[in-house]
């Protein structure tokens, strides 16, 4: 403090920072110290030399902001000085800063590495001043992004870019800055720079120009507009005429986009037949061109990096033929040890997309690699993952066309690579032109798909397989090691979040805890599951256990004494009663205790019978490989035929009946309230740090995916439970038996009792066994490149735990572990046991009483059904 006391009486700050006069100064110093007109980058790139005098105090100028602001912000927290940040001066100079700040974030000629590092601690101070987390979050506070690219605009014109370089890097800047999909909203403000930038002879501006351009794409994938507003069309005849150039530099960046923009193009092309002559096909016929008779060492690598992100279209397959032979030249030319890296990967992507069409062109691909692999043996590499992807390859070959691989299975040399690299190649299921293997999935079993997942595991003697979920790859782990996998690395904590069907669930957007991922799903689960266990979920917690008890005890007078309303008569009848809907008034309770710190009286229970349904109706609309209606978006249109509408109702009355019950705590919360997880963060949404991954439409969300599995799930195990024992009354038998001699008749089963009934326990597991819940439970998706059971996966890759064919797998019955097992386990332990302790039961004929009665949906259900229920004591 003493040092910054010194810096401001050298610079003769004495005036109150609410004057005008301070802030104005701030404002004149940091005019002066952006980068000036250099008239010279017209003709040329500018150099060291251009901007001699300007490194000289642009540091000091730098040093003397970065005081100023400290100065402001001492006085706003020491002092207690109030700071109106919404004023027009202080708003003009943070739109000043923020200018200078993206001119010296990264070393440039124009600066020294210190102002770098200058820039970034007065990007720190300014986010103090704010009280923001993220420069993005300042950008979006009322116009600012708008004003800053407006205060640019001057410098980006088509004849004045190149004499102004910094405010190009500061540009570049500001659109990084930017959360997705925000730049699209302001695409015909941001757009014309970098066509302009893009548009030039110097191979660095070019580069600079596409990083730019790269990020609008992103933040325009999959939008509309993009195409009808002719914005695609611009941006793909720039990127063709540049794609004729051959300069390395650039050329990496010239595919990615492209491969991005037509990812959106393709999509809203109502037209568009794969198999005839697409855009896409224009790009490949260039590049496969270049590649094709491009004997320069470097381009040669760049080409061969480029061209996988083009590969993601089954019309693809029109090229196999030409593909095989470039990729066999480039392995016998293997000259260069990146390229033939790069070679080997494209040519496992090559293979795995296109194995239908590969048995007919695979001729020369085993001679190239067999070859390759007799060079590589005389003379080793250093970078095992070459000879690692080469043997893959092999496999990859012989898996698709044996018959042609016999010669290979006759070589010595070869035959150890088979034996020892067949097990790591993944097995596909069948798939199909658009659907994927889907058909085949249902072709099995109309009603149940994931049933089809044991069959080809049995079939193809592979626990861990790929297969086509409409155009997307998908492998599937199905044995104990590889889902353990899945489950512990982190490589694989990402989630499938940007799917039409769960965006349209969630406000358009990416919420909740199922499908989000990154550092998002971490700060929110991580927020979430600690409160929750505050108040009972996952650890013991002597009032949440009082609570349950007393609804425990509703729900045995309910089945003795009958019903004492009309929606009770709807579920209980002459000793009968219907399941699981008699369930439901416990099984939302429970979780409704937790979230809002209260539970709903006995003559409320249809309010959380209406819950219930509505997240059961959501469960049931698509099966447990996400349906037809996750692969392919339009189908949307088509009504409920493909469960979409049930879906939405579904999910949107449970947002509804969350949101009314959220706006009454909202203005009956104070700042003391701490009844439930509900009120823990509600006071950080009132807090004064504002955290970007913290809204109201977050906290409704994660409500709905932490609720609604309660809602659905317990009651449908703790029926698949009662159903499994009355199919073997020997041991119910054995159930009722061990209650009795622990517990006996004078009390109702407790939580402490849980680990003196062993018998009871080992049933219950024994239900979750047999009737999976959650067949492929909440499909992964990998977050950089990874391995699995020792298969290289590619970043982004989706992946599936077969969980119902662990748990009927012959060599080990399995075990999974999610976020709420010891709320549902205590909680089914309870009602299963209370029930057994309790009643008998016994089947109603007509009523689906069968095992095999079952819905699908993402979980497996039981059908509704009366059961006769019948005290054992009164």
């Amino acid at each position: 403090m003493n040092n910054l006391l010194k810096g401001l009486e050298s610079l003769k700050i004495t005036s109150d920072i609410s004057e005008e006069n301070l802030w104005t100064g701030c404002i004149d110093l940091i005019q002066k110290s952006y980068v000036s007109e250099i008239a010279v980058g017209a003709s040329r790139p500018c150099e060291e030399k251009d901007f001699k005098e300007y490194r000289q105090i642009i540091d000091k100028n730098l040093q003397n902001i970065k005081f100023m602001l400290q100065h402001i912000i001492h006085c706003r927290n020491e002092k207690s000085i109030q700071i109106k940040l919404d004023t027009l001066i202080v708003k003009t100079f943070t739109i000043n800063l923020l200018l200078l700040i993206g001119e010296q974030h990264e070393k440039n000629v124009w600066n020294t590495a210190e102002s770098v590092f200058m820039s970034k601690e007065l990007q720190s101070e300014i986010l103090a001043l704010y009280k923001y987390e993220s420069i993005s979050q300042l950008l979006m506070e009322q116009d600012n992004f708008i004003t800053v690219l407006l205060a640019l605009r001057p410098k980006l014109l088509k004849d004045t870019w190149k004499t102004y370089p910094a405010a190009v890097i500061c540009y570049k800047w500001i659109l990084y800055q930017i959360e997705k999909p925000i730049l699209y909203n302001h695409i015909g403000d941001v757009l014309p720079t970098a066509l302009i930038i893009v548009d030039d002879y110097v191979p660095e501006n070019v580069v600079l120009g596409l990083e730019c351009l790269h990020q609008i794409i992103q933040h325009s994938h999959l939008k509309k507009g993009l195409v009808d507003t002719g914005y695609a069309k611009v941006i793909f005849h720039a990127l063709e005429n540049l794609s004729h150039r051959r300069e390395a530099k650039y050329v990496i960046l010239i595919y990615k986009c492209l491969a991005n923009l037509l990812v959106t193009v393709e999509h809203w092309d109502n037209t568009l037949n794969v198999f005839e002559w697409t855009k896409r096909d224009d790009i490949l016929a260039v590049l496969l061109d270049n590649m094709e008779f491009e004997q320069n060492l470097e381009l040669r690598h760049v080409y061969m990096l480029s061209l996988p992100q083009l590969l993601t279209n089954i019309g693809c397959a029109k090229w196999c033929e030409r593909l095989t032979r470039i990729l066999s030249e480039y392995c016998e030319h293997h000259t260069d040890l990146r390229t033939l890296k790069a070679t080997l990967e494209t040519a496992k992507t090559f293979l795995l997309m296109f194995h239908l069409r590969v048995a007919a062109h695979c001729v020369p691909l085993y001679t190239a690699f067999l070859k390759l692999h007799f060079d590589l043996t005389k003379t080793p590499v250093f970078d095992k993952e070459i000879m690692q992807n080469l043997e893959d390859c092999i496999c990859l070959l012989y898996k698709v066309s044996p018959n042609v691989g016999y010669a290979v299975m006759n070589d010595d040399r070869m035959r150890s690579v088979i034996t020892n690299s067949l097990q790591v190649v993944y097995l596909g299921i069948p798939w199909l032109p658009i659907v994927g293997s889907y058909w085949y999935l249902l072709w099995y079993n109309y009603e149940f798909p994931f049933k089809a997942i044991t069959y080809y595991t049995n079939k193809l003697k592979s626990k861990v397989l790929t297969c086509y979920f409409g155009g997307f790859m998908t492998v599937i782990a199905s044995d104990y090691n590889s889902i353990k996998e899945v489950l512990i690395n982190n490589d694989f904590n990402g989630r499938v979040s940007t799917i039409d069907v769960i965006l349209a669930r969630a406000f358009g957007q990416s919420l909740g805890i199922f499908f989000t991922e990154g550092s998002y799903w971490q700060e929110q689960r991580r927020f979430i599951l600690r409160h929750m266990r505050d108040f009972g979920f996952g650890r013991r917690h002597e009032k949440v256990e009082a609570d349950m008890m007393e609804e425990i005890a509703i729900l045995i007078d309910m089945l003795k004494e009958g019903p004492i309303n009309d929606t009770e008569k709807l579920f209980l009848k002459n000793g009968s009663v219907r399941f699981p809907d008699v369930l439901y008034p416990y099984s939302a309770n429970a979780i409704w205790n937790i979230m809002f710190g209260k539970r709903f009286d006995r003559s409320e229970y249809y309010k959380l019978k209406y819950f219930c349904e509505s997240a059961m109706m959501f469960q049931r609309a698509a099966d447990t490989t996400g349906g037809a209606i996750f692969q392919f978006w339009f189908l949307k249109y088509f009504g409920n035929m493909f469960g979409y509408k049930n879906m939405m109702i579904g999910n949107y009355r449970m947002v509804d009946f969350i949101k009314e019950h959220l706006e009454k705590r909202k203005h009956l919360n104070n700042d003391n309230d701490d009844n439930g997880l509900v009120d823990r963060y509600l006071k950080v949404l009132k807090g004064d740090i504002k955290k970007k991954s913290f809204s109201e439409k977050q906290l409704i969300m994660s409500l709905v995916d932490f609720m609604f599995p309660a809602l659905s799930a317990l009651p449908s195990a703790v029926v698949h439970a009662i159903k499994l024992v009355m199919h073997h009354p020997k041991v119910m038998k054995n159930v009722q038996e061990e209650i009795d001699r622990v517990i006996g008749t004078g009390r109702l089963v407790t939580w402490e009792d849980r680990k003196s009934l062993p018998y009871i326990e080992a049933t219950i597991r024994e239900s979750l066994r047999y009737v999976t819940l959650t067949p492929f439970s909440v499909f992964h998706k990998t977050t950089k490149k990874t391995t699995l059971s020792g298969f290289d996966l590619a970043k982004d890759t989706v992946v599936v735990t077969n969980l119902a064919g662990l748990n009927r797998d012959v060599d080990l019955w399995g075990h999974r572990v999610c976020a709420g097992e010891t709320y549902a386990r205590y909680n089914m332990f309870q009602i299963f046991a209370t029930l057994m302790q309790n009643f008998n039961f016994s089947f109603i004929e007509g009523e689906p009483n069968s095992l095999e009665d079952i819905m699908s949906g993402l979980i497996v259900t039981p059908k509704e059904t009366w059961i006769r229920v019948e005290p054992r004591y009164t």
